[in-house]
């Protein structure tokens, strides 16, 4: 034991002494591969096809790989367009475009935020925190997590540094041939190059927001492409600088040790949008021939076979839906077939469809951070809005009622397809009407019937029971009708500024489910991006007819108490009284402790009260009843301050309605929610329900 002992310090040393050599040695590789090129080795890397940079820059301009992605769209069409037929989204992609010239922005929840003259690429902008611009990104990237719960938050100079609101200034050029514009375009790239060496700073941590930088870099050169190649010193910048971009994601890709998610797939996103810029030179096909097969596997892998993603999170089904459908045209319009690859995409698309509610937000099931790959339109509009997914596939799949399904949301399409989704705007798209669905790999169930809706989460907690981004949100429902939320999801607050506020919004209690003896239905882990799954949910029944929508659910969280209990819901839409009712059945045996939880919309406020637990609520122009039909004797019922986080960084008060019983199992109780035209008076009262 003694001879053990002594031999773990050598040993324990001579490890240590491995891992910094071996990281000394990477950063010697780093600091050559990942220097910015000159311009004499950036045409060695090109393949020696191009004696001078010139040569490279007229070549580039009669290259037709990047206008692939605009599908053919030219200026003056795209001019025209919004000028004699839409003149009011013309001017609000000015307006956009303007508030990125005087540096104002509102980024994950900080407000409108005016940044200053120079913008903060290295700082939370909220909070002031700063990150040493000079640090090597492996360090900063090992302090990250020891960051956690300290108040700020490392997505801000993320985000500004993804330069998802570079397009916008090159469709503002399209538009209106204002020389403000690209020198707006071309300061940031100057400022953001000078502050950025790379490998070096914040925004060389993360593989992922590297990958989007370069999408979003690509996407406004092939809007400034005409000006950028006149520029001969900025296009050599832009262009150096892509090339190190492609080679530090191809270095850093985010496979980690379990199953790949989303950011892994950012990777290749990056990686197959620089291997199209870049094509002829051997790194970069070899990137392209990396992505090309590696989106088309991780994507059969990462999404159900019913087409929902697998990190249990409508927000990040929207993220690989447009990274992947995205990828496809890409792909596509570069000659690639790939089947298989577009079938499933449809499949993506068409839980959009489902889940969509009827006033055109989306549930927020699971995590929401707010990710996009690109923003192409509506640059200000609610993050919960995916229906431009809508739009994009119905000109993708040539499918008229995916496009009708968008509504109003088809600026993004525009840009991709231009004259082809132009011609779709007229003449108005029929009505479509999207019916109730059980998602079966997913869990999901949709009841669905005209403006009523409802969202039933009976799926696993996803990434292969890691729940990555999944929330204690079995059984849970969101209720909406007429347009408005009657129950919702709460959200997500943020990731890990605010670890208890983390918790708080990942747990039971801040979802439209059952608590037992006052447990989590899944065991809460200290780390903020854990979530193990015990609770194995399972759909039992699903029907739906021409009178009604029902589904039937159980989940076995409460299985490792001492005395074991099953969570069961059914869930009622009849189509004919227009009324929602919900029952639980609680099983087995001894005596416990049942909270039901309903989180009402952020616009519900108390209407009146009735007998015997009836509470009204009025939100919008609709009053509606929850109504306790049936509930065990003693049952109490309270009305209580919540929170509410429409999207990430933001978090709101809201109203909870909570019952709870103390008693022996079984036990049954079932709701009624009866929405219904708006009478009567507002009441704001604190007291509890009788």
């Amino acid at each position: 034991m003694e001879l053990s002992r002594a031999l773990q310090v050598p040993w324990g040393a001579a490890r240590d002494l491995k891992r910094r050599v071996g990281r000394a040695v990477r950063r010697l590789q780093d600091g050559a591969r990942l220097a910015l090129p000159s311009e004499n080795a950036f045409l060695g890397d090109l393949g020696g096809r191009f004696g001078t940079f010139e040569e490279f820059l007229r070549a580039a301009g009669r290259d037709p790989s990047i206008r692939l992605l605009l599908g053919g769209l030219d200026r003056e069409f795209a001019a025209t367009f919004f000028a004699s037929r839409q003149p009011e989204r013309r001017a609000g992609i000015l307006a956009r475009a303007d508030r990125v010239l005087a540096h104002r922005f509102d980024l994950l929840g900080s407000g409108d935020k005016d940044l200053g003259p120079r913008l903060p690429w290295h700082a939370d902008f909220k909070t002031g925190h700063q990150w040493e611009r000079g640090a090597h990104f492996e360090d900063l990237r090992a302090r990250l997590e020891g960051d956690f719960g300290r108040g700020f938050d490392v997505k801000l100079p993320w985000e500004l540094s993804r330069f998802q609101h570079l397009p916008v200034l090159g469709q503002a050029a399209w538009l209106t041939g204002d020389p403000r514009y690209y020198a707006e375009f071309r300061a940031q790239i100057l400022d953001w190059t000078a502050g950025n060496r790379p490998g070096r700073g914040v925004n060389w941590t993360c593989a992922m927001d590297v990958a989007i930088r370069a999408v979003n870099w690509i996407w406004a050169y092939a809007l400034f492409r005409k000006e950028v190649l006149a520029d001969r010193p900025l296009a050599s910048l832009v262009f150096r600088s892509l090339f190190v971009h492609g080679r530090y994601v191809a270095l850093n890709l985010e496979t980690g040790d379990g199953p790949s998610g989303n950011h892994y797939v950012a990777d290749l996103v990056g990686l197959l949008f620089l291997g199209v810029l870049f094509r002829g030179a051997p790194e970069a096909d070899s990137w392209r021939g990396l992505a090309i097969a590696e989106i088309a596997r991780e994507n059969e892998r990462q999404t159900r076979p019913d087409g929902t993603d697998y990190e249990a999170s409508t927000s990040y089904h929207r993220l690989m839906t447009e990274m992947t459908l995205t990828s496809l045209l890409v792909m596509e319009r570069s000659g690639f077939r790939l089947p298989a690859l577009r079938d499933r995409v449809r499949g993506m698309l068409d839980y959009v469809a489902h889940y969509t509610k009827p006033d055109g937000l989306a549930p927020q099931v699971g995590d929401n951070d707010d990710g996009r790959l690109q923003i192409l339109g509506d640059y200000d509009a609610d993050r919960r809005d995916h229906r431009h997914l809508l739009a994009l596939g119905g000109c993708a799949f040539d499918d008229g009622a995916l496009f009708a399904l968008a509504g109003g949301r088809w600026e993004e399409a525009f840009w991709f397809f231009g004259e082809d989704c132009a011609r779709r705007l007229e003449p108005a798209a029929p009505r479509v009407s999207v019916t109730g669905r059980h998602f079966r790999d997913g869990g999901a169930v949709l009841l669905r019937h005209d403006d009523l809706y409802v969202f039933f989460d009976a799926g696993p907690v996803g990434l292969g029971g890691l729940g990555t981004h999944a929330h204690n949100d079995t059984l849970g429902i969101e209720v909406q009708a007429l347009g408005e939320d009657l129950l919702v999801d709460p959200g997500t607050g943020a990731y890990t500024p605010d670890l208890p506020l983390r918790d708080r919004f990942r747990s039971t209690a801040s979802h439209n489910t059952v608590r037992v003896d006052g447990q989590e239905i899944n065991p809460i882990p200290p780390r903020p991006f854990e979530l193990p799954g015990v609770d194995r949910p399972e759909v039992v029944r699903f029907e739906s007819r021409a009178g009604f929508d029902l589904a039937e659910a159980l989940h076995h969280g409460y299985a490792r108490l001492p005395e074991p209990v099953v969570h069961r819901r059914i869930v009622l839409l009849n189509k004919k009284t227009r009324r929602f009712v919900i029952e639980d059945r609680l099983e087995g045996r001894g005596r416990h402790r049942i909270e039901w939880f309903f989180h009402l919309g952020p616009r519900c406020v108390l209407s009146d009260r009735g007998p015997e637990y009836l509470s009204r609520f009025r939100s919008g122009g609709i009053e509606f009843g929850l109504v306790p039909l049936a509930l065990p004797e003693g049952a109490r019922g309270f009305l209580e301050d919540d929170l509410f986080s429409p999207g990430y960084g933001r978090v709101e008060r809201a109203r909870l309605v909570r019952y709870e019983w103390t008693g022996d199992l079984p036990v049954m109780g079932r709701f009624a929610i009866e929405p219904g035209p708006a009478s009567g008076r507002i009441v704001r009262t604190e007291e509890a329900l009788p």
